[in-house]
């Protein structure tokens, strides 16, 4: 293969021999140290040599008393005077080469694998701030560097792997997993009620119990002591800990102007697209709208052969005309768009806790419509809370 290659860039000619004594030429061109190869014998001689042989081997052709004939010519020379007259497309080669060799040094695609909590886009967006993006100059991106420098910043990430092959950059990250609470229980304390409430269940692990079930307790009273003691061995400090299911009662209240303003389509919508290389965004379609206020849903498309995201985009955009409303609201839709809300705040302030009933009271009163929320739960009230160090005596 190596011989292929040097045969190639040097040239060769395969050559006929015609005359009485084509053996001596032979003999005359070992004797010179030209080298031959893939010598046929026929009706005529016929070898190949180097290219710059030939030319030196010729006027020893004369005193051997034969002729040479070059029937073909192989490789880049012959090219290379071959097109000789045809200077674009040696310029348009060169120039191909050379940006191949420029794009090589730039960043093409970066793919980001093995975030959970992090998205995709926050991660690109501080990778940008380190440094690396779609059109960096590969020499200056420092990928141990980026990596340490995301990974203090970022406590989430665990760690972190900036792979460079080529004008491809793969990221990897493993997001720490938050270690699971420990709790002390060789520490003494006692056990609080958190809120009001009436106790419904309770079941005490460790610890001297100070109230009974069916009683109402306030925030902050003692359910389980922590001291412990009996006539025969004294007094002592335990972990207390108890299970303590107590009926709870949370209000809310929500609230919304009986006069909304907003915005809204007004179904007048437009599209346009454009190509994106690099980085750089190329529009060819310039639709739009006639309202000042818009909002645009963008789509794009990157072609990703062999799982590698190439820096080709095709990004589709339609741009929504906005106005502006004003609607009166009736009892019925206030009261609906207020139980909404009540729906989320049970949802997410009170997913502690079991709602076992709920009333509501809708008033309406200086402009806005107001909804309170009583809801009857079910909830754990019990909170450990340490116990000073004391002396006993």
């Amino acid at each position: 293969m190596l011989l292929e290659f040097i045969r190639f860039f040097r040239g060769s000619v395969r050559f006929t021999i015609n005359g009485k004594f084509p053996e001596r030429f032979l003999n005359i061109t070992a004797g010179r140290g030209v080298r031959l190869w893939n010598v046929r014998r026929g009706a005529d001689f016929s070898a190949c040599m180097y290219m710059a042989n030939y030319r030196r081997i010729r006027p020893l052709a004369r005193g051997a008393g034969v002729r040479l004939r070059v029937t073909q010519r192989f490789g880049f020379p012959s090219l290379l005077k071959q097109y000789r007259d045809r200077t674009g497309l040696l310029i348009g080669a060169c120039a191909f080469l050379l940006t191949v060799f420029i794009m090589s040094q730039f960043i093409w695609s970066i793919d980001v694998v093995g975030t959970q909590t992090l998205s995709r886009t926050e991660v690109l967006a501080l990778l940008r701030e380190n440094g690396l993006y779609v059109g960096a100059f590969k020499p200056f991106v420092d990928d141990t560097a980026i990596a340490h420098e995301m990974m203090l910043s970022r406590p989430e990430i665990g760690w972190m792997a900036v792979n460079l092959t080529g004008s491809y950059a793969s990221v990897e990250i493993k997001e720490e997993t938050p270690p699971p609470e420990v709790k002390d229980i060789a520490a003494p304390c006692n056990v609080k009620a958190t809120r009001d409430g009436r106790v419904i269940r309770l079941n005490a692990y460790e610890g001297t119990t100070e109230v009974e079930e069916g009683s109402g307790v306030v925030a902050g009273q003692l359910l389980v002591s922590g001291v412990m003691g009996s006539p025969e061995v004294g007094e002592r400090l335990v972990h207390a800990d108890a299970l303590v299911i107590a009926e709870t009662v949370h209000e809310a209240s929500f609230s919304v102007p009986d006069h909304l303003t907003g915005i809204r389509p007004n179904g007048e919508f437009a599209e346009r697209r454009s190509a994106e290389l690099f980085g750089l965004r190329l529009p060819y379609g310039f639709a739009g709208v006639s309202s000042e206020r818009s909002v645009v849903l963008e789509r794009k498309e990157s072609p990703a052969p062999m799982d590698v995201t190439l820096p080709l985009a095709s990004v589709s955009e339609k741009v929504y005309a906005l106005e502006e409303f004003e609607r009166s609201l009736d009892e019925k839709t206030a009261e609906g768009l207020l139980l909404q809300q009540s729906e989320l705040y049970e949802t997410f302030a009170l997913c502690d806790c079991t709602v076992t009933n709920r009333s509501t009271r809708l008033t309406h009163n200086g402009g806005q419509y107001t909804l309170c929320v009583t809801y009857t739960c079910e909830e754990d009230i019990a909170e450990s809370v340490p116990i000073g160090t004391y002396t006993l005596g």
